[in-house]
């Protein structure tokens, strides 16, 4: 059986006009607005630096939110810069090509940062420095100097919001997972498998060639870590906030397999991570076979916790020695539901499977992870995605980077964090 949890009458404009009141009603009892100079009423004038296809994605998603005016747009690619003002909604909107330009106006409340991850920091700290609240798409930084200093930066304008794009964070999934894991309903978790696979170049032709690196930014090192810290990074930051543990070392190979058109960066990787509390996780990048889809899974000794779209869940079958070990499960306070989309097998039960309306549209969490920005900002609500939690995700991140950089060499986290 199929549970739906979200109610699926549910429109788009009714979720636009809901989840941000419902927030602010809880965070009204947390924190003051830290708008300086304005009231919870007031419209944040934001920035947008960068509007590649992901601005873009943004300025669509929160196209009509009555919380924001879009008065500044920043691009050195005109074309890019062009599509922007297209979804702005506000035909007054300031162009740039210089983003210290947009730092500079004294009417800009917020900045979004959607460069390449190179520019992530030096952006973000400038823009905190010049009294702006900040949302940076993710990773937070490309080198453990840039996440210390962000660290810093946050720390020092303490102010302000700083929150990174990790929107699946606000997933109604990845919440119920974790309660499930927390409550020991799938037993003891010993591995973990996180996807980004699709079948797809990444590179952009017919470019003129002085634009071929600055618009082809993910195949180069000097702009990211390539499918690692692009992609991947999504799905290691989920299980990292459900398990709450993190990596010891990294092993992680690469290879340009298909794409040998120049790029330095890997078509394919896979590798380990060894985690805290005897978990040991796999990872893999592709961009040349889609079959392992883009998400997650959990293993634990008494059942199996999938994320691909929908959540399903599974217990095993024959689990019961392991009471003998001490390790405590709710095995039979579990109310199974059964599912004819997934083959059934002998060692697992069907699966019950959880579908989420907001978390499986793309534009939709978007939105949300827009209207958590606004209430941080009005209502002086914690990000979820904070700069603490952040760092951690791209800890993890360059750990696999660095390990794939060096044909799979065994690295550790202090190793990493002696790098900052």
């Amino acid at each position: 059986m199929e549970h739906k949890i979200n109610n699926p009458t549910i429109s788009r404009r009714d979720f636009l006009k809901t989840s941000s009141s419902a927030a602010a009603g809880l965070a009204a009892f947390a924190a003051p607005a830290i708008l300086s100079g304005q009231n919870i009423n007031s419209r944040i004038n934001l920035g947008i630096i960068g509007t590649g296809s992901r601005a873009c994605e943004i300025l669509r998603s929160i196209a009509g939110h009555k919380e924001i005016l879009i008065t500044d747009l920043c691009d050195i690619y005109p074309p890019h810069l062009e599509e922007g003002k297209k979804y702005a909604g506000n035909d007054k909107a300031r162009t740039h090509e210089n983003w210290e330009k947009v730092l500079e106006q004294k009417d800009v409340d917020a900045v979004v940062i959607a460069t390449p991850l190179f520019l992530h920091v030096p952006i973000s700290v400038a823009a905190l420095e010049a009294g702006k609240h900040v949302f940076s798409e993710k990773s937070m930084g490309l080198t453990m100097k840039q996440l210390n200093e962000m660290l810093s930066a946050v720390q020092k304008h303490s102010d302000k919001v700083y929150l990174v794009g990790y929107q699946s964070r606000l997933n109604e999934a990845l919440a119920e997972a974790k309660r499930l894991v927390k409550a020991g309903s799938i037993g003891q978790v010993t591995q973990f498998y996180v996807h980004f696979d699709r079948n797809e170049t990444w590179k952009r032709e017919g470019i003129e060639p002085k634009w071929e690196r600055v618009l082809n930014w993910r195949l180069y090192k000097e702009y990211c870590g390539g499918l690692l810290t692009e992609v991947v990074t999504h799905e290691i930051d989920q299980v990292l906030e459900i398990l709450g543990i993190m990596p010891v070392s990294a092993a992680f190979y690469g290879k340009i397999a298909v794409y040998k058109d120049g790029r330095e960066h890997h078509d394919s990787i896979m590798g380990t991570w060894e985690m805290e509390n005897d978990v040991i996780g796999v990872g893999t990048g592709h961009l040349s076979n889609s079959s392992q889809r883009v998400g997650w899974t959990l293993l634990g000794t008494h059942g199996t916790i999938e994320c691909y779209g929908p959540l399903k869940l599974y217990w095993e079958k024959e689990a019961r020695h392991l009471d003998s070990f001490g390790i405590k499960h709710q095995f039979t306070n579990i109310k199974l539901g059964q599912s004819l989309k997934t083959p059934e097998s002998e060692k697992q039960t069907p699966a019950k499977v959880l579908t989420f309306d907001i978390d499986n549209d793309y534009s939709l969490s978007t939105a949300r992870e827009f209207k958590h920005f606004y209430d941080c900002i009005l209502h002086g609500t914690k990000p979820v995605m904070d700069v603490e939690s952040a760092r951690r995700t791209s800890i993890a991140a360059l750990m696999a980077y660095h390990s794939s950089m060096n044909r799979g060499r065994w690295v550790t986290r202090e190793e990493i964090e002696a790098m900052g």
